[in-house]
């Protein structure tokens, strides 16, 4: 069954958290699995060098955390400056056309007018 937010051939079932499908957030996979990776080797590397197991978990934990949280906002920032810059760049298409339009209009009324 399809839902119409989802593309054809995408047919694995939608992951919901909070009414939001998670696989359509911008930077969440990414910000998942760095902190995934980050809390895994500091959490071994922690381990290997004290031998105690509750600093390592915390220091896994403390770090997928901390990773998780700083590079969702870092992409996010990232996404959003380049969303307005292309917003930005788009109207001033739009302006540049319009302002062609505009002046080749009033060119092909003075040549009417001068031909007249």
């Amino acid at each position: 069954m399809e839902t119409p937010d989802t593309e054809p051939d995408d047919k694995s079932k939608a992951v919901m958290l909070l009414g939001r499908d998670i696989r359509k957030v911008t930077c969440f996979k990414n910000s998942v699995l760095f902190g995934i990776y980050s809390g895994v080797a500091a959490g071994l590397v922690t381990f290997l060098f004290t031998s105690r197991v509750r600093l390592a978990t915390n220091v896994a934990m403390g770090s997928y955390m901390g990773v998780s949280l700083s590079y969702w906002c870092f992409c996010r920032y990232t996404f959003v400056k380049n969303k307005y810059a292309i917003t930005a760049m788009q109207n001033r298409i739009q302006e540049t056309r319009g302002t062609r339009a505009i002046g080749t209009l009033q060119n092909n009324d003075q040549q009417k007018m001068e031909d007249a």
